[in-house]
């Protein structure tokens, strides 16, 4: 493979080719492979650890540049093959990659560089965190946020994820259909898996009314703040074990890529937190083909962004090659990067894992949730998850058991802007005559993933510390610039942008806060410590509730009343969410099936102490089977209405789970501790007694 990628080179870079003249020339060919992984292994550890602080804040640009500059040393070691210059060389090892990556894939091969790979695997064995060497069963899951069932269930009959589909197929797993409740997205749903409680989960940005202050789960001071509250009255599943790629941390002993753990010191985080981060970048293969990977993404989401300009059916959202370059990151660059530390922790035998995949949420929100776009994010994860399973067989000292939901789904939409020709905030300022405040983080606001991608930046700054080149300088303000808006309020048409020391804070002007959260929205009125009762917001502000309930845009607004009851409020009835009765001819839940259901949802999301004062929900539009989002999104998630409410879950076929163990979150939860109760010891230690 490596003399066949080497020949690859050499016919397609000028600078880059074999002398024939020379005597022996064929044998070079077979001499430089060798050579080339000789000098890999006896230099690329020593130039990335002189290296290692310029290594991690600039992505690990200096491991691209070694590859190039130990292929031109290799050259002048081997006088038959010649390159004239180091960009030759450069391109000759990015080449090289590509082509010998594409025939791992294609062959199903583990590695492109088996040696190099064990090595990093003995090294994450010795340096990365410890754990106990028990021989038993131990616990992989993997969540793929926003994938709905039926989603999945088209895009498995389309052949686009074989492995789920052999799972299947030989009966080691069964797929199930689960509640996860509202609000329906991943902080909520992270809360009540990772910890058996997501009381007072609002949402993705809620105003907490003792400090005035808007709150958002991407702030990792914020974070904290909701974790530790949830983590209170919770039980965390993670428990020696480790997360990556998500916000919570479930009480997991290695912390990497969560938003909660950022920013913290020294002696809060584990020192093997940070040698798994820069293990990634020794191996010559993992990062360059995350790069790569990053890099086709990118230049794929531009064409594909073009063409859905053609599509007639799908909303007509602004271009930003800025966001394009923020999904690269997230749907490529990340999923690579979580793949190689979930394997490292297999490797080393961590009784539980657990990892979030990020990229088809950020691709579905703005190419809706079974474009092609959409396939190729869910084919690439199920690729690496058949790697994963071989890996699990030859290479671990556990044998896992493998878990896949889904935290919820996405649902098709048109953005409110779009209908109405103004924003949610615009109409209420037009109701109220005074200004309101939007929580949404600039243009984190309309693109989520912006937040993991800052994650990544401060993950990077975390881990050095020492004096910075210009190289160094130069990766960081690339990746600032990429997560500039994160943490900003989204100003309104015909506004000036915050500064960003006021990222977080309300506007003193104004009197009214919007959250918005997907097709969900909650709407407070600053200068109240308590949640205001329907009553109190009917005397303050004459005919709001009235107007907002009879807008073609919103679906119901819903707000808790002065004598303990709550009501959802449309534009043809009344639905009170204890008792069920109906006032009026329409029930407001009657298009969200089944009402029963999602009365009892709501009512337990208007008892939050951090829920707004009215929780508003987008118009569902039956004929499009499309639902009404206060987001710029093409598909979203959050609130009511479609498959959004509807993921899935894929588990291991001898675990039987009830109707009731599917409900809920929490309910999730008890189903996964009780599985890791059976094989876990008081101490967290796997029980070997388990064949």
């Amino acid at each position: 493979m490596a003399i066949l990628s080497l020949l690859l080179a050499t016919s397609m870079l000028p600078g880059f080719r074999i002398d024939t003249g020379a005597p022996n020339w064929w044998v070079a060919m077979f001499r430089m492979p060798l050579i080339f992984a000789f000098m890999l292994i006896l230099l690329r550890p020593l130039l990335l650890f002189l290296t290692l602080p310029l290594n991690s804040l600039t992505l690990g640009l200096p491991t691209l540049l070694f590859n190039g500059l130990i292929l031109y040393l290799t050259a002048k070691v081997e006088p038959a093959f010649i390159i004239t210059n180091y960009g030759q060389a450069l391109l000759g090892s990015l080449i090289m990659t590509v082509v010998s990556t594409s025939l791992v894939g294609w062959l199903g091969l583990d590695e492109a560089y088996p040696f190099f790979q064990s090595l990093i695997y003995r090294l994450g064995r010795r340096f990365g965190p410890q754990t106990e060497g028990v021989v038993g069963r131990g616990l992989l899951i993997l969540q793929i946020d926003g994938l709905a069932l039926t989603s999945l269930g088209r895009v498995l009959e389309r052949g686009r994820m074989p492995a789920i589909s052999a799972m299947l197929a030989k009966g080691t797993h069964r797929l199930h259909a689960w509640h996860c409740g509202i609000p329906s997205n991943t902080p909520a749903v992270q809360a009540g898996f990772l910890y058996g409680n997501r009381e007072n989960v609002a949402g993705y940005r809620w105003f907490d009314r003792q400090e005035q202050k808007v709150r958002v789960v991407s702030q990792p001071e914020d974070l904290r703040r909701l974790e530790a509250m949830v983590a209170a009255e919770g039980r965390p599943l993670l428990e020696g074990g480790s997360c990556i790629n998500s916000f919570m941390a479930g009480g997991a002993a290695k912390r990497l890529m969560t938003v909660s753990a950022l920013g913290q010191t020294d002696r809060q985080r584990s020192p093997g937190e940070k040698a798994d981060f820069n293990l990634f970048f020794l191996s010559p293969n993992a990062y360059t083909k995350a790069v790569l990977a990053a890099v086709w993404d990118y230049f794929t989401g531009l064409i594909l962004a073009g063409l859905g300009r053609f599509q007639s059916d799908r909303p007509r959202l602004k271009f930003s090659i800025k966001r394009v370059a923020q999904r690269a990151v997230a749907n490529a660059f990340l999923r690579d990067l979580s793949f190689f530390w979930v394997k490292q922790d297999m490797t080393r035998g961590v009784p539980v894992i657990y990892s979030n995949f990020v990229g088809y949420d950020d691709v579905a929100h703005y190419s809706g949730p079974e474009t092609y776009d959409a396939q190729i994010a869910l084919a690439a994860f199920d690729r690496r998850l058949r790697k994963l399973r071989r890996l699990a067989k030859k290479k671990s000292p556990l044998r896992y058991d493998l878990l896949i939901f889904s935290d919820h789904g996405q649902t098709l939409s048109i953005p409110y802007r779009l209908l109405n020709g103004e924003t949610i905030e615009q109409t209420l300022a037009g109701i109220l005559g005074r200004a309101v405040v939007t929580a949404q983080e600039g243009e984190a606001g309309f693109n989520p993933d912006a937040s993991y991608v800052a994650s990544l930046l401060a993950e990077l700054e975390e881990v050095g510390t020492g004096s910075l080149g210009w190289a160094a300088h130069r990766g960081q303000r690339t990746l600032s610039r990429i997560t500039a808006g994160v943490g900003g309020s989204r100003p309104q048409a015909g506004e000036p942008a915050a500064d960003a020391d006021e990222a977080g804070e309300a506007d003193e002007g104004a009197a009214v806060v919007v959250c918005v959260s997907g097709s969900l929205a909650h709407i407070y009125f600053k200068g109240h410590d308590e949640p205001l009762h329907l009553e109190t917001i009917c005397e303050l502000f004459p005919g709001l509730v009235e107007e907002l309930s009879r807008h073609p845009g919103i679906g119901f607004v819903a707000a808790s009343r002065r004598y303990g009851d709550a009501v959802a409020i449309g534009p043809g009835g009344l639905r009170n969410l204890i008792t069920g009765e109906l006032v009026g001819e329409v029930d407001p839940l009657g298009v969200f099936p089944p009402p029963d259901r999602w009365a009892g949802e709501l009512a337990q999301l208007l008892g939050f102490p951090d829920s707004g004062d009215l929780v508003i929900n987008g118009a569902w539009l039956g004929d499009q089977q499309k639902v009404v989002v206060f987001e710029e999104q093409t598909s979203s998630h959050g609130g009511l209405g479609g498959p959004q409410t509807q993921p899935f879950v894929l588990m291991p076929a001898h675990w039987h789970p009830s109707l009731l163990d599917l409900e809920s979150p929490e309910a999730l939860h008890g189903l996964v501790r009780r599985q890791l109760a059976s094989r876990i010891g008081p101490e967290g230690r796997v029980d070997g007694s388990i064949p």
